[in-house]
This record gives C-alpha cells, sequence and structure tokens, in this order.
C-alpha cells in the first residue's frame, strides 16, 4: 500500500510532525510513541510489533520477519548485522525468514553488542543519539568477510547516522563489500543523503517510509538520564559464540517440562541483547496454550505515560550494577512467566518482582 498522509503527535516533550510516502500496513499498526528519558532526543517510536517494549505475539513478530525478508533484494553471499539491543531480535528472525527461503544461498549473520568475550574485537562505532553509544562488533564466524552484499538491520531508522557508521566501519575492513541494504520497520530517513555517505550501492527496505519533524515544548524540562555504563569493562567469555554468529539451533523443550499447561496464559521474556530464542520459545509454545505473547528487558530508560503503562525497574543481570527496565508488564495478567536468559546471566532481582510464576529458562 502506498500513499501520502501526515501525522502529528504531541508528546509533553514537543510535537512530532509525521510525513508517510508509503506505508505497507498503516503506521497505527506498526508504531506507538513515548518520550526517552535522555536530554539528546525528546520522542521515541514505539514498536507494537518488534516484541521489545511492548508484548506481542509470536505470529505477530513472525509476520514482521517474513515481509522485511520477502522485501529484500536478490541477495548475493550477504552478511547481516542485528544492532544491539533493540533489534537483535528482529534481525536474527529476518536473517532466518530469508535464509528459510533460500536454503541453497550461503549467508551470515551476527549482532553487535555492549559486552566483551575475549573473542577478536573487529571494529567499533557509535549511536550517537542513545543513552549508551558505543557498539563492539566481534570477529564474526566463517566467511562473512567474503561478503558481497552487507545487511544491516534495525527496528527504525530516524536518521541514519548509527547504521552509516557501521556501513562505513566495515566497508573500510572489507572494500570488496558490493552493496549495503538498510532493513528496519520504520525509516524516516531520506535514502539520497544516506547514499552520500557510502560508496557501495545502497538500497533501503521498510515496512514505512516516510520523513519527521520534531518541534520541541519549549516549557518541557528534559530528564536528566540514569547512569550508564557504555559499555562493560567485565570479559565475558561465556557470551563469546552468540556475538559473532546466529543462535545455534535450539533445544526447545516440551511443554510438561517447562511446567505448563494447555491453558496458560503466558509470557515470555527475553535478556537484553538476548532476544531471539525467548521469540522462538514463544513460538514454538503458541499452539500449545490458551495464549502467548513475548518481550524483552532492555537498557534504554523511557518516561512511563503514552504507550508505557507500566515500568519496572531492577539491576541488569550481566553483572554490571546498572539499571535496566521491563516496559508494559502487568505480571498478574499472566499465570506464567518465563524468563529466558544466557550462560551466567542469572535473573533473580526481576524473578522476585515478576512474582512466583515466573521462572528462568536457559535453552
Amino acid at each position: 500500500m502506498s500513499q501520502s498522509s501526515d501525522h502529528h503527535i504531541t508528546l509533553p516533550s514537543g510535537t512530532l510532525h509525521l510525513t508517510l510516502d508509503h506505508e505497507q500496513r498503516p503506521l497505527s499498526d506498526l508504531v506507538a510513541y513515548a518520550v526517552r528519558e535522555n536530554p539528546k532526543r525528546g520522542f521515541l517510536f514505539v514498536s507494537k510489533v518488534l516484541g521489545k517494549h511492548i508484548p506481542v505475539s509470536p505470529e505477530v513478530a513472525a509476520w514482521s520477519h517474513q515481509a522485511l525478508a520477502a522485501a529484500l533484494p536478490s541477495l548475493r553471499r550477504p552478511h547481516f548485522i542485528g544492532l544491539a539491543e533493540t533489534a537483535t531480535g528482529l534481525a536474527e528472525g529476518v536473517y532466518a525468514a530469508w535464509q528459510a527461503a533460500h536454503p541453497d544461498q550461503p549467508g551470515t549473520y551476527q549482532h553487535t553488542t555492549r559486552y566483551l568475550t575475549g573473542e577478536p574485537v573487529l571494529l567499533c562505532f557509535d549511536e550517537p543519539h542513545s543513552h549508551a553509544p558505543a557498539h563492539i562488533l566481534h570477529q564474526p564466524e566463517g566467511e562473512a568477510g567474503a561478503a558481497r552484499d552487507l545487511v544491516l538491520v534495525d527496528d527504525e531508522i530516524t536518521t541514519g547516522t548509527t547504521l552509516t557508521n557501521l556501513a562505513q566501519a566495515w566497508c573500510a575492513r572489507f572494500p570488496q563489500t558490493e552493496r549495503v541494504i538498510l532493513v528496519c520497520l520504520t525509516s524516516w530517513a531520506d535514502p539520497q543523503a544516506l547514499q552520500a555517505r557510502l560508496t557501495p550501492q545502497l538500497q533501503l527496505v521498510s515496512l514505512t517510509q516516510g520523513q519527521y519533524q520534531f518541534t520541541p515544548n519549549p516549557a518541557w524540562q528534559p530528564p536528566v538520564t540514569p547512569p550508564v555504563q557504555v559499555t562493560s569493562s567485565q570479559v565475558r567469555p561465556h557470551l563469546g559464540q552468540s556475538r559473532r554468529t546466529a543462535s545455534r539451533p535450539l533445544t526447545l523443550p516440551r511443554l510438561e517440562a517447562l511446567g505448563l499447561t494447555p491453558q496458560a496464559r503466558l509470557l515470555v521474556l527475553g535478556t537484553g541483547e538476548h532476544q531471539y530464542p525467548a521469540f522462538a520459545l514463544a513460538q514454538h509454545l503458541f499452539p500449545q496454550v490458551a495464549s502467548v505473547v513475548f518481550s524483552a528487558t532492555t537498557r534504554s530508560p523511557v518516561l512511563p505515560g503514552l504507550a508505557m503503562r507500566h515500568k519496572l525497574t531492577f539491576t541488569d543481570n550481566y553483572g554490571d550494577g546498572m539499571p535496566n527496565y521491563l516496559y508494559n508488564v502487568d505480571p498478574a495478567e499472566y499465570s506464567d512467566i518465563l524468563v529466558v536468559h544466557e550462560p551466567g546471566c542469572e535473573v533473580p532481582e526481576m524473578l522476585g518482582l515478576l512474582g512466583p510464576h515466573a521462572r528462568s529458562v536457559m535453552l
């Protein structure tokens, strides 16, 4: 569906003016709005299909993965990179959907991270608007450096600076890269301006495309960003493999092994960058229980209100002692909550907040 439409969204921090040039699905189905707890940018596009800030059905997320994978051009030995932390589940979902549709074509996947693993670091780059701007990309596994197409996946593109920073750094290391494909749910960037920053050909794939303007409210007092560690100083070898390749095939437990019944009203939670396994488990359990949605914790501070109905705050489960958040989760709405985490990243504080019907799972 292609059309031009205007939207005006009034926030406490100011007004968003959106002009839509293309909508594969109505914008209201894809996006809600909130205010960042961050003076660098006074607004946040909150995805309704991502499974990060708003719990969603795994079928809704799978639709977005498949829609974006189907919209990709014909790829030549691609390397997919997902942007931490928000888009790691989306990116691996898009990669998995593309690989399922092209089983005979070689492709590789990894995601950026805020954690050192002891593996060689390939490059670092910045996400300028973020409260935690530094990204690490570890040396990928396999033949990723021989890729001709670089596919970068984020949940939304506002200016495109982060993705072009990554693309420039990658192409400086691998000048044989012929094409950069930017993939997102919603894009507000000018494709020509993005192309001007890169030498290889650039293509942009999104479910919506348009432009935005933000007019700040002069009476708004920007919040002070909570303390954050830009990147962790600890080295975590147990996270190494998952930061340089796609998840290995997951062993998904049976309903009974998880202590669930067919009557369960289930919430599956990922933790930080560890999102795709939570989606995979929720998708696996979808036909077996009364209802299931999934979401994930985040490092991103967002003010309560608007799209953020509930906010839980707790110490991160990676040992950095920094605040993490879970949005739009009322534990009383679920009969069972499964928290999917990585080795060495236990979640006792979060389980205490979620109540006795919450338990941890490591796939």
